[in-house]
């Protein structure tokens, strides 16, 4: 007897995964090059090129949204992967630490288009719990970024330089540009094109008055802002305590892809008999709880490479348990403003993870005790969204 077939992935989901993955992509791929762009440039801080990514994107994305409501969700990502093609070359042309960091702003406004207007495409063509399987399998694809961008990035870094990294990212741009030309259909079958200025702040100030919704965007927010502090400040902390090549940090932190892919496949079985706030109810915990226990065993002990990692994979896996559930739930009242809810829910998210950027560029003194604080503090900032989020009802 011959067991179901299995069902395949939609094409259109392949491509928004892909132009979703643009941005972990950009953030992750040229990691394993940041000793060689202080060395060159003679200054240290390059941490803040990764948070002026992500201060471009939380900016970015305001505008977007609105208008893939008001024109559909195809003429913006043209727009966006121009910007960040440019971006991109401009990036690998940097002369100094200033130039690389407004190339990555520009960068992001561009790359910005494909984060914000996969969330739409997924909500026009999917209700809440199909939704929630769907972006629980963006997250399964688009977690082969981060295995394989450092990889990738520290084999380019080794043999071609860290502005090789960008000539890469722009080439993915105009690939996912085509691609997005000839395949993808356009899932806002009725724009609003009578939509104003006003209408669409009005928009923003409704959603800003929704406290479900905000709890919840919060709530992704602090979680990936948390998630983030620790790719931002890892490269410091494992290279200079355990002595990590460019190449062996980048095949190193590709495990985290690994952690996400192996939430995705648990939270796909999980939403075969749960609800996803059901899901999002017996994980939101656990990230505090891990965050708490590295930072306590790193003060007591000095703890080898293999717990640190251990622990630090355990906090992303319950990440991914929690975010693709969040993101349904916060979207799934807001139909035929999918655009804009999923810009500011973006937004915020981008806004908070900058913050932890920056908060890393500014205390991380390369101990992982320090790191652990700052993850633990976004952790524990999620579970009180929830908690929020939990009176206003699910």
């Amino acid at each position: 007897m011959t067991g179901a077939p299995r069902q395949r992935l939609p094409g259109w989901l392949i491509l928004v995964a892909a132009m979703t993955a643009v941005g972990p992509v950009s953030i992750d791929m040229y990691l394993p090059g940041f000793p060689d762009i202080e060395a060159e440039f003679q200054q240290r801080g390059v941490e803040v090129t990764m948070a002026a990514f992500i201060i471009g994107i939380s900016i970015g994305q305001l505008f977007y949204g609105p208008i893939s409501d008001r024109f559909g969700r195809k003429p913006p990502l043209y727009v966006g992967f121009s910007v960040y093609m440019i971006g991109a070359l401009g990036s690998a042309l940097a002369v100094n630490m200033t130039m690389l960091t407004v190339m990555r702003v520009v960068q992001a406004l561009g790359g910005c288009a494909g984060l914000v207007i996969g969330r739409a495409i997924v909500r026009d063509r999917c209700e809440p719990h199909e939704a929630a399987r769907a972006f629980t399998t963006l997250t399964m694809i688009v977690a082969l970024g981060p295995v394989l961008a450092p990889a990738v990035g520290g084999f380019v870094v080794a043999h071609f330089g860290w502005r090789a990294t960008f000539m890469v990212q722009a080439a993915l741009a105009l690939t996912l540009l085509l691609t997005m030309h000839g395949v993808l259909r356009e899932s806002h079958v009725t724009p609003d094109r009578a939509v104003s200025f006003g209408d669409i702040l009005r928009n923003y100030g409704r959603l800003t008055r929704d406290r479900r919704f905000m709890s919840l965007s919060l709530l992704l927010g602090f979680s990936m802002a948390a998630m983030f502090c620790y790719v931002t400040g890892a490269p410091k902390v494992i290279t200079q305590n355990y002595g990590l090549s460019a190449q062996q940090f980048g095949a190193l932190i590709g495990l985290n892809g690994l952690a996400f892919m192996s939430a995705s496949v648990l939270n796909m079985r999980a939403l075969r008999t749960l609800t996803p706030a059901r899901v999002m109810a017996r994980y939101v915990w656990a990230s505090p709880l891990l965050g708490f226990t590295l930072l306590v065993l790193s003060i007591l002990f000095d703890l080898p490479l293999w717990a640190v990692v251990s622990l630090q994979l355990l906090f992303f896996v319950t990440i991914g348990r929690v975010s693709p559930n969040v993101s349904a739930l916060a979207l799934a009242p807001h139909g035929r403003s999918a655009g804009t809810a999923s810009a500011l829910m973006g937004a915020t998210q981008s806004a908070l993870t900058a913050t932890g950027g920056l908060t890393v560029a500014i205390f991380n003194d390369g101990t992982v005790h320090t790191l652990a604080t700052i993850m633990t503090t976004g952790a524990s900032l999620a579970l009180v969204c929830y908690l929020l989020v939990r009176r206003v009802g699910l």
